[in-house]
């Protein structure tokens, strides 16, 4: 026996005997380091200083009542909102298009499309919002309002196409052979038989759009002007200029709203299924 396996050879066993022990203890590692901080911001939202200290001294709902009759967080909730639904809407639409598209045709610039629809995912944010503020507002002189919606589209297709692109990859070509037999033409074969079968597919990356939308925060603020913020454009002015535990309740809210919308995705689509084909 040589010195490496003298050495190798306890651990190996080691490792055999324990791994499943060793891996339960890595990921709850791994899972308290994602949550642990999450869990401590909403702890603090119930603190009863006026500042972000912890521990906290009392506990209260407070500063749940001062958000929720603070007139410019509810306005800036409205604002996101007006952004958010549209541009979930265009991006569920340009998505499922695309996904369309490449899974079903060859065409030339194919590939092309491919890496630009997830193109975004690479790009830094703010190198692509610098672009956006250049393009939008200086080129082609667009209103704040179109420009952040805009923005908003391009931030989520990426997301939403890899998410709606696997449904149509897994789906049954042959239930749509069968429609044209039957004297459907493609546009009805689409609607008919296509579009709910990978309608699960759709509502997922439609929900995901949503919270991306919703939590954007670079895009925005590059490219939006002076007027109403977003809620996260809000949040990051009472950082600068006024930190009270009420951040910490508009956090919550953002949390509450991305972990609804991805318990409904998988409740709702079976979207677990989805990442497993």
């Amino acid at each position: 026996m040589s010195a490496i396996d003298s050495v190798t050879g306890p651990f190996e066993r080691f490792a055999q005997a324990h791994a499943s022990r060793m891996a339960s203890v890595v990921i709850a590692a791994v899972l308290a380091f994602l949550w642990l901080p999450i869990g401590v911001l909403v702890f603090m939202s119930f603190a009863d200083g006026g500042v972000l200290s912890f521990p906290p001294e009392e506990l209260t709902l407070r500063w749940y009542r001062v958000f929720l009759s603070n007139d410019a967080a509810l306005d800036a909730i409205v604002t996101t909102l007006t952004i958010s639904i549209p541009a979930t809407g265009i991006t569920v639409a340009l998505s499922t298009m695309i996904a369309y598209a490449v899974d079903r045709y060859v065409f030339t610039g194919r590939n092309w499309l491919q890496l630009l629809s997830t193109l975004p995912i690479i790009v830094p944010l703010v190198v692509t919002g610098v672009a956006m503020v250049l393009f939008f507002n200086g080129t082609l002189g667009l209103p704040d309002y179109v420009s952040v919606v805009i923005a908003h589209v391009v931030r989520t297709i990426p997301f939403a196409t890899l998410v709606i692109l696997p449904t149509f990859i897994s789906f049954d070509r042959g239930l749509e052979e069968a429609s044209k037999d039957l004297g459907a033409d493609e546009f009805e074969t689409f609607r008919q038989v296509t579009l709910p079968n990978v309608f699960p597919g759709v509502i997922a990356g439609g929900l995901l759009a949503f919270t991306l939308s919703f939590n954007e925060f670079v895009y925005t603020y590059f490219v939006k002007g002076s007027g109403d913020p977003t809620l996260p454009v809000y949040i990051w002015n009472q950082i600068r200029y006024n930190v009270t535990p009420e951040v910490n309740v508009i956090s919550v809210v953002f949390l509450a709203v991305a972990v609804s919308m991805v318990l409904a995705a998988v409740s709702l689509t079976r979207v677990d299924l989805i990442a497993r084909r």
